[in-house]
């Protein structure tokens, strides 16, 4: 071939290369519009660290070698003081490899949702805890195939009106992780649990549960040291009140919140976004409590007459079923159910995806309720909550009383005359 036509077909090729992939990304830019989420409008600046930690204690039970220990990404978020020259992070780790990972499972070129990777948070990586003051703990846990940031506006919000919140990615049952090298590690469903659990899903999803609560438990004994791995003095150790310990989670990440309130004695209140709790055990289900505990869910919940998407199959109304169990044998419960809402509403995935705009690629499990509104809801009613869990306050539903219109209902269970 001549040398001069091969020059111009190469450069014909990288132009076209070049053209598709900013296609790509302006096409993406309008197919799945996205935007940072709000900052939290707490008194309280944000800090974050994220560390890589490895339970010697438990062999990994999604691989076959022995020698393999679950290792778990993990983040912490806290009240932090500021500096001008402070820069923000990302709103994911990793967030180039998180992106191929992502284009993967949509099977779309990564050009195509290249602009998620400039999605910011309000926090401050390795920010300087707060000095002398001491505040709650938050134990968060993703929904299956999500992530620690999946909720990332509620995480912050708390942060900012003065709690400290730490999530495990929880490895193979997380949609991506990552190693200390950045080294990837995907969702897993063919797991290698025993026959029995292959078989029955009830079962196997209750061990799900267990193994997802013994990461939550072990992050929990390793935050609670004086010294961090590596022998590196814990800068949040001083700022922690270990006798104020609750915990939150969406779907999944629910039910491993209410089996952490029922069966630790160190978590002292819980907040479960839009739960599943098919998986619980019926002892821990049916386990009478006065533990403070919230359940932010779409009206399905209320009745399976209603619209939704979490309640409509038949292990969804055993979740339903098993839901009222909760509340009746929970003598210190709260519910608010939002108009409109499904599945996706109770994460970020409503807050950053820019939904109803013309040529944008329709996403499942997001529903008509606007975002502020969900997100005004929900934030309130988390802050609250924990307030009156952990600060002395007073949580009445009736401070969402302007969202009515919104809100198909809301209550606290103790009150007869208010439960449905």
């Amino acid at each position: 071939m001549d040398s001069r036509y091969q020059n111009n077909t190469l450069k014909t090729l990288i132009f076209l290369s070049f053209f598709f992939f900013n296609s790509c990304a302006f096409i993406g830019q309008v197919a799945i519009p996205i935007e940072s989420i709000d900052k939290p409008r707490g008194p309280y600046d944000i800090g974050t660290q994220v560390f890589f930690w490895t339970d010697e204690t438990r062999s990994e039970q999604y691989t076959t070698d022995p020698t393999d220990f679950r290792n778990l990404l993990v983040q912490i978020w806290y009240p932090a003081q500021m500096k001008d020259n402070y820069q923000k992070t990302t709103h994911m780790v990793f967030p180039e490899r998180t992106l191929v990972s992502m284009a993967n499972t949509l099977n779309a070129p990564a050009s195509l949702i290249k602009h998620s990777t400039r999605l910011m948070s309000s926090a401050v990586q390795g920010a300087h805890p707060v000095d002398g003051e001491t505040f709650p703990l938050i134990l968060f846990s993703h929904g299956d195939g999500g992530v620690a940031t999946q909720n990332l506006s509620q995480i912050e919000t708390l942060v900012s009106h003065g709690y400290v919140v730490i999530a495990p990615n929880h490895t193979y049952n997380a949609s991506i992780t990552f190693d200390k090298e950045g080294t990837p590690t995907t969702y897993k469903s063919n797991v290698t649990w025993t026959e029995q659990a292959m078989h029955n899903k009830k079962y196997y999803a209750n061990q799900l549960i267990r193994y997802r609560y013994e990461d939550i438990a072990f992050v929990l004994a390793e935050i609670s040291k004086e010294e961090l791995r590596g022998s590196v003095s814990n800068p949040y150790y001083k700022i922690i009140d270990f006798d104020r310990i609750g915990m939150m989670g969406h779907s999944m990440g629910a039910g491993t919140s209410y089996h952490a309130l029922i069966n630790d004695k160190r978590i002292k209140s819980a907040v479960a976004l839009d739960g599943w709790f098919f998986p619980l055990d019926q002892k821990t289900f049916s386990t009478k409590t006065n533990k403070p505990f919230l359940h932010l869910g779409q009206e399905e919940f209320f009745n399976l007459d209603l619209d939704g998407d979490i309640n409509d199959t038949e292990t969804g109304k055993i979740n339903f079923d098993i839901h009222n169990v909760i509340l009746k044998n929970n003598t210190n419960s709260f519910v608010v159910y939002v108009k409109n809402s499904l599945h996706q509403d109770f994460t970020d995935f409503k807050q950053i995806y820019i939904q109803n705009r013309p040529l944008t690629f329709p996403i499942s499990g997001l529903g008509d309720v606007p975002k502020n509104k969900i997100k005004n809801i929900m934030n309130k009613s988390i802050v609250e909550f924990f307030d009156y869990a952990f600060k002395g306050e007073k949580f009445d539903t009736t401070i969402l009383n302007k969202y009515n219109n919104d809100i198909i209902v809301s209550y606290d269970i103790n009150q007869e005359n208010n439960a449905p």
